[in-house]
């Protein structure tokens, strides 16, 4: 997968004031330029699968781990464009930001347009994480 298309996508949502940009193939979800995207739909988290088009990252075992000790069910699975602009819930994941809430779709709301309270559990295990790590 020639990486120069994510470079410059990121780039252009940068310019556009936004953070990142989630890109779609043939309706369906795939990533983010820089980051894993995660949805929750009806309190499931949901991730697409890693396949030839989708990196497999990091971050995103971490967040799967983190909602495993947490109990958030989750799954990987296909999400379509409706699914994606109906979540519950939008996170992105990488290494750079740990997981970050995506309040804001395509200038419309996600959620509540605020920090879902999936994300609040998973932000909050993240840190933690990080503080028992630090104390080695």
């Amino acid at each position: 997968m020639a990486l120069l298309a994510n470079v410059m996508l990121r780039q252009m949502a940068v310019d556009a004031g936004a953070n990142e940009t989630i890109l779609l193939r043939d309706g369906q979800l795939m990533e983010a330029s820089a980051s894993t995207v995660h949805v929750v739909l009806g309190g499931v988290l949901v991730t697409p699968p890693n396949s030839s088009r989708i990196l497999p990252g990091t971050s995103r075992i971490v967040v799967e781990e983190l909602a495993d000790e947490l109990g958030i069910p989750r799954r990987d699975a296909p999400i379509s464009e409706a699914e994606l602009r109906g979540a519950d819930e939008i996170w992105l994941a990488a290494a750079t930001r740990e997981v970050q809430p995506v309040t804001r779709l395509d200038d419309r709301v996600v959620g509540n347009g605020r920090p879902g309270p999936l994300w609040r559990r998973i932000y909050d295990a993240w840190q933690r994480l990080k503080s028992d790590h630090a104390r080695y």
